[in-house]
This record gives C-alpha cells, structure tokens and sequence, in this order.
C-alpha cells in the first residue's frame, strides 16, 4: 500500500511563516488604519530608494526593486506588526565601499555585485538563524556604532558633493575626494549648486518647523516642478532620466570567486549591522505597541527578504525607521500596511515612473547629504563624550577608522578597540578592602589601602577570576598583605561579585592558599553564591580551603576572628 506524505498542519505552517496568522486573526476595524498607512509609506520611500540607488551607482530601478520586494517578504516572515524593512541609508554606504572599487562606473556591473552582495548577506542572516544567533547584535557596542555611523554621515556628504556642485569626481575616497573637490571649486554650475542649496534649506526647515511632513517627497516634487518651469535642463541642470517601467524579474546573481571573496567581509558586516537596526527597531515599536519580537525569527526575516532581493534585481535591506515611524503615526495596526505600500509601489513601477524623469539629480543628492545627517546622534555622542571617556576614544577612532581606510575596516577596528576595552576592564577590574560603617555593616567605602580590622583583610574584587586577572589578583592580595598596618592573620575574601572562576584562576587560589598558609594567614571566603560554591566544591578548593573558612556575610567571619582572638 502506498503512503502518500501527511499535508503540512496549519500550526506547522504557521511556525515557519508566522505573517500567514495575519489573513486567519486579521480585524476589519484595522483595514483604515493599514490602506492609510501603506499608502503613506509608498509614496514617501519612492525619490530615497531612488537616491540610495544612485548612492551605490546603480540604475534608479533598482532601488524602487529593493524596496518592493522585502514589502512583500519581510511582513511574512517577521514577528514585528510594524517595521517596514527597505533600502537604508548606512546599510546602502556600507554596500557602495564593497561595490565601487569592484564596479568602478559600470552601472549593469554594480547592479549585479549590489544582488551577490543581497544574496551572501540574506545566507548569513539565515545561518544566524538557524543557529539561534538572535542575540548576537548586542555584542555591536554603542561607541562602536556612533563612530560608524558618524563617519558614514561624513563620507555620504563627501560622496555628494560631485551632485551639489555639478561637477564630475572621480575620486572615491573621502579625503581624496574632498581634496579633488575643493581643487575643481572654479568649475561650479551655479545653477545646480543654487538648487542644492535652496532643497536643503527646505529641507532642514522643514524638518524643524512640520517634521510630520515628509520633507523628501515635498523637496522631490519641488525640484521637479521647479526644474520644468525654469527650463533647468537647459540650463545644465542634470536630470534622471527615463526610468523603465515594469515589475522586477528573476535574475540570477553572476559573479566570480574573486567578487565573492571580496565582499565577504561587507557581507558579514551587512547582515550585523542591518540586523542591529532593524531587531532595535522591531523591539522599539513593540513594546510601543504592547507585544513582544522573536530574535531569531526577525533573522529569518530579514535574511530571506535580502535572498529574495538578491534574485529580484535588488540590494541589501534592513528596517528603515523613518518609514516604519510613518507607518506606525499613519495608524497601522498590521503587517498588512506593508502589503499595501507594496501594491501601490507595484502600480507606480507599472504605470507612474515617467514622473520621476525630470528630477534633478542635485535633489537627490540634497536627499542623501540631509539623510547623512540624522546618522548623527548628536544627544548620544554628547553623553559619550561627557561621561565615558574611554568609550568616546573608541567612538572617534572608529570615526576616523572609517573615514581613512573604509567603513568595513573602520567598524571592524571599532569592534577589536572596543573588545580591548573589554579585555583590559576585566584584566584590571576594580577592588576594595571594606571597612565597617557603625551601623550598617561592612562596605567600598573607595580607599585602596589600610585594614578592615588589626589583622584581618576583607578584600572584594568586581569581576569573574578568569585567566585575564587571576595574575592581577594574586598581585592586589600579596600588595595588600605587605602594606597592611598590622601582620594579616585572616584574609577574607568577599565573593559576592566573583560569578565565575576558569581553570587558571582555580590553579591561581590553590596556589595562593598554599603560599597565604606559609605565610601564617588564614584565606577565608564570605558570599560565595550557589553556583561559585559548586564549583569551588567540585574542584576540591572548598575541601582544600577548608568548609569552617566559608561564611554567609564579611560580618560573621569578622565576629568569629574577633572571637578567635579572645
């Protein structure tokens, strides 16, 4: 008898693609809220798509391509009801410093590494699903991504400046190109510049005075209106162009060896750093909106949408917040307003894209130069510099790291700064001998040096004992010894803050009690947690220590050496 394979269960279904829950749960006093929204978010994403498009050197299709595909994919697969996944700012910089050297002015070239580069970056994400690493993003540190994404701001005006002066650069580079640029100030078209200029007053203004309304889509229409009434073209003013009409079609991704070992490394740093934002801005809008984002599935659902983007004529995507704060101001209550920006985006590559041929390319470069700037988190950068100097250091070498010698580069210095940091805290971690406050027990009071009782040593160290510090430690403990004020007849070690000791650190303490017990000096230890005793027990240093040195608090241990001594 033959068996014929059981159909796939609904719930099955659902758990590999959870947005299908939205046609089976979806309420009609939602709809409004979403076709509003959808709507919204269309319109205000087409003239930035077309700009990062440009931004990389791509044909301006394939930014309207990027960002209809993940419309329709992400919302499928995510957990968030909110984000809007799409072409972005510093994810779309991260990819023209992977595709520029590769692609140099070939548009068809850059389009087809732009769709490698989709393609490796979805895999990753996907890896990291499959192998539960949701949580890895927050291991990105926060001075790691100020400097990044200062620099990026920086090295996006610098791309630009060709398109606001009206004049052909050729270098890609920052410095070099600001050097070229400010070597070619006498072949200036004022009539692009003028342009530029005014699109960016705007712009800002708008930004300060209605920052409900989008500020791109009105300069976009502005520029297009003004750039036909005054004859702009004739003037030199460039323009876009025709832009093909139609839907994307399937293209397979073509590159060699050498163009898939050369962006690998952008391609790792895509996935993490989109992953970063659109999980920050996932978590963000739920919470807003009262439920909660599964880590791993947002993986699976931005790596399949950059997959599909890479088959589809697209690039690299992540959730972009501006349109995600459009969609969920404009009342979206769904993952279906995604699905209508996505129809209406459909209808405009059909039938609309003529409108967009008399934009002035100095629009979209005012576009991209004003999106630089809310790179910047002036706030944050402002905290960081005031209160945690060691990081600010990190945030500006990582700044310059990618101004000099490329974003991929730059972050990756930023990470190694930033884990050095890391390392060096835990090498070194803070300590303290504790001293009694009548009435409140034994505590940090900040001094490094002196005694907590004639002969008695209470010393907290603020870290796990791993191989990094055990050496440090051994150190503070013979220094304290030596220059306490008394001879140390018990030296209490007050765990509370010790959550971990590695191998070379346990070899470290049977060392040292060895050496404290020549000495004449008892080791004793308060606070050790559950799972610090099981291991110290498991080891056999409790045995070895001894079960009578353990105690519950630094003031039981000093009542029995004060006992001990009469």
């Amino acid at each position: 008898m033959t068996e014929h394979p059981e159909p796939t269960s609904p719930s099955a279904l659902l758990r590999w693609i959870p947005g299908l829950a939205l046609f089976r749960d979806y309420k009609r006093s939602w709809l409004a809220g979403d076709l509003m929204a959808g709507a919204s978010v269309c319109v205000v994403m087409i003239p930035s798509v077309v700009a990062y498009a440009r931004l990389m050197g791509l044909p301006p299709q394939n930014g309207l391509y990027a960002a209809l595909v993940p419309l329709v994919v992400y919302p499928l697969f995510s957990s968030s009801r909110q984000v809007i996944a799409g072409p972005d700012i510093a994810i779309s910089l991260l990819m023209a410093s992977a595709i520029s050297p590769l692609a140099g002015h070939d548009g068809g070239r850059a389009a087809g590494l732009a769709a490698v580069l989709a393609v490796l970056s979805g895999l990753f994400l996907l890896l990291g699903s499959r192998v539960k690493l949701g949580k890895v993003a927050d291991f990105l540190s926060k001075p790691v991504l100020v400097g990044y994404m200062t620099g990026a701001a920086l090295i996006l005006v610098a791309s630009q400046l060709g398109g606001l002066l009206g004049v052909p650069l050729t270098n890609n580079d920052f410095f070099p190109r600001v050097f070229e640029a400010a070597g070619k100030m006498d072949q200036i078209r004022p009539p692009t510049l003028l342009m530029g200029l005014g699109l960016l007053v705007l712009l800002f203004g708008m930004h300060r005075i209605a920052p409900k309304i989008p500020g791109t889509l009105v300069a976009c229409v502005v520029a297009i209106a003004a750039s036909q009434i005054l004859g702009l073209e004739q003037r030199g003013v460039a323009v876009v162009g025709m832009i093909p009409g139609g839907l994307p079609g399937f293209a397979m991704p073509r590159a060699d060896w050498h163009d898939i070992h050369s962006l690998l490394p952008a391609a790792i740093s895509i996935a993490l750093l989109g992953y970063t934002e659109g999980i920050l801005l996932a978590r963000a809008f739920a919470a807003k909106n009262g439920y909660e984002i599964a880590a791993n599935q947002e993986l699976t659902a931005l790596g399949t949408a950059n997959l599909c983007n890479g088959f589809l004529q697209g690039f690299c995507v992540t959730g972009s917040q501006a349109r995600t704060t459009i969609n969920d101001s404009a009342g979206a209550k769904s993952q279906m307003s995604s699905l209508v920006a996505a129809l209406c985006l459909a209808l405009f590559l059909l039938f609309l894209t003529p409108a967009l041929s008399h934009l002035p390319i100095v629009a979209l470069a005012a576009v991209l130069i004003y999106g630089g700037s809310t790179l910047v988190e002036f706030d944050v950068m402002k905290r960081i510099y005031r209160y945690y100097p060691s990081a600010a250091g990190v945030a500006a070498l990582t700044t310059l790291g990618v101004l000099a010698a490329g974003v991929v580069a730059g972050i990756l210095l930023g990470v190694v700064l930033s884990l050095l940091g890391l390392i060096n805290r835990i090498s070194h971690p803070p300590d303290a001998v504790l001293r009694e406050v009548p009435g409140h027990g034994f505590h940090d009071l900040g001094e490094r040096a002196g005694e907590t009782a004639p002969g008695l040593l209470a010393y907290r160290f603020y870290a796990p004992l791993l191989f990094s510090n055990s050496g440090y430690f051994a150190e503070r403990v013979h220094s304290l010894v030596a220059s306490s004020p008394e001879p140390v007849r018990w030296f209490l070690l007050d765990a509370q803050a010790i959550s971990d000791i590695d191998v070379t650190a346990g070899e470290m303490l049977f060392e040292l009690h060895k050496e404290l017990k020549e000495m004449g000096i008892a080791l004793k230890v308060a606070h050790a947690n559950r799972p610090l005793r099981e291991l110290l027990e498991n080891t056999g240093l409790a045995k070895e220590i001894g079960e009578e040195c353990f105690f519950a608090s630094v003031h039981e241990c000093v009542t029995a050496f004060n006992g001990a001594k009469s």
